[in-house]
């Protein structure tokens, strides 16, 4: 084992200032080019961990090489002559339990209650395109383990990436890998592939949500009823979140932040506002019956800004929605890419309980779009005000019903699959 303790020094224009890292364990492997305190703290940051620091310390840069290094005296070597403190936790997966830290806390003189966090959380997810157009999270791959594989193939294939996993989703049972620079999502995956025990491995895929933008439009519905009184059974909506002027209305269950669990619910592009009001029974779709009855809804946020989502997101919404004793699910949203593993997703939750819809998108094309295509999802397609289906509508063997695809919301008019699912949604909860 090799381990010397850091050099701290002054600016340098000529130094590389680059870092990588590897968590595994209560062990570290790290090395930095004179990268700034804060960049090598960001790493740990990237791999899933709380990071906290006293924002009147002095932060210097980081040279050197750590190799199989208790993370504890790793981060007492960085800090010094700071002091710090240490959280860990536990987590089960199905190759064994895992054992990560979750948090670091650095301070001085003004003791742990100065620590602030490192950085405001991204708003937005870090995506870009694959080679094949592919859109993924930067940086990342999901694996999946074959049955007879155990915790040593899980930990020989971490070394050949260079990985830290950042996040066991179980079920379906998939570990998510965050990757250094160095190595590209696609050369992970061909080491993945080719290693042993590994049955299933894709990019933390990226997924586009359904646009619909205010057109105008003849006519009225029957505008929008915030004071409906809800039913018993609920519907989960994925996706932009929830206006939080609506999130006290006696129909909204709940909200939950499934792109950042610690922040607070809200909706950057108002698409999940109406969405959930579709759901609830709240905004009646032009051609439709106003309803007498609402459904409570759970608004989860799973879109970002630039309404983009990724697996994990959706994995994770999935577990809350299921652990909130959830069974309806509207997911308004397509895309053409297919993943196996969202796929294996919405079967389990399908397999346990869950009745599952999606828009089937707004584009005629004949050709599903995910997750409608799913056999375990039921794909919904738009009708028009007269109740005809709508000529924007997908089509195709894949889409099980149609539902009205208009609605009037705060004086603008809004067409698209992405209301007709929600009400199918309402309808299933009306039963």
């Amino acid at each position: 084992m090799k381990s010397y303790l850091a050099t701290l020094f002054l600016l340098c224009p000529l130094l590389a200032l680059s870092a990588t890292l590897r968590l595994e364990g209560d062990r570290a492997w790290l090395e930095s080019e004179g990268a700034p305190l804060s960049k090598v703290l960001r790493l740990f940051e990237q791999r899933g961990v709380e990071v906290l620091i006293d924002p009147a310390l002095e932060l210097n840069r980081v040279s050197g090489e750590w190799e199989n290094t208790k993370v504890d005296r790793l981060i007492g070597q960085l800090v010094s002559p700071h002091s710090y403190l240490l959280g860990w936790r536990k987590v089960d997966s199905p190759l064994g339990e895992l054992y990560q830290i979750s948090s670091i806390r650095i301070y001085s003189d003004a003791g742990p209650s100065a620590a602030q966090p490192l950085k405001k959380k991204r708003k937005v997810l870090d995506i870009v395109e694959g080679k094949d157009g592919r859109k993924y999270v930067r940086g990342e791959i999901m694996v999946g383990f074959g049955k007879d594989s155990n915790l040593d193939d899980l930990k020989a294939l971490l070394k050949k990436l260079g990985g830290t996993v950042i996040e066991v989703i179980d079920p379906p049972g998939i570990y998510r890998i965050k990757l250094n620079e160095g190595l590209s999502v696609e050369e992970a995956m061909e080491i993945a592939k080719a290693h042993k025990g590994v049955g299933v491995t894709e990019p933390n895929l990226a997924f586009e949500q359904i646009g619909n933008e205010a057109i105008s439009f003849s006519g009225s519905g029957s505008g929008i009823n915030l004071h409906l009184q809800p039913g018993e059974t609920a519907v989960a909506v994925f996706d932009s979140g929830l206006d939080p002027k609506y999130t006290d209305l006696p129909f909204i269950r709940g909200t939950y932040n499934a792109l950042s669990p610690s922040e607070p619910m809200s909706d950057p592009t108002g698409h999940g506002t109406m969405t959930a009001m579709v759901a609830a029974g709240a905004i009646t779709p032009l051609g439709a019956d106003a309803a007498e009855t609402g459904v409570p809804v759970l608004a989860v946020r799973t879109f970002d800004e630039n309404g983009m989502t990724s697996s994990d997101t959706i994995m994770r919404a999935l577990e809350y929605a299921a652990l909130s004793g959830v069974k309806i699910i509207n997911m308004s949203w397509g895309s053409d890419t297919s993943s196996a593993f969202m796929e294996a997703a919405m079967d389990y939750a399908a397999q346990n309980g869950m009745t599952l819809y999606a828009s089937a998108g707004n584009e005629p094309t004949g050709t599903p779009i995910y997750p409608a295509g799913y056999d375990s999802v039921i794909a919904v397609g738009g009708l028009n005000p007269a109740g005809e289906t709508w000529t924007q509508s997908n089509y195709g063997d894949f889409v099980e019903q149609y539902e009205p695809a208009f609605i009037n919301f705060e004086g603008k008019s809004y067409q698209g699959t992405s209301f007709s699912s929600p009400y199918a949604t309402f309808k299933a909860a009306q039963k």
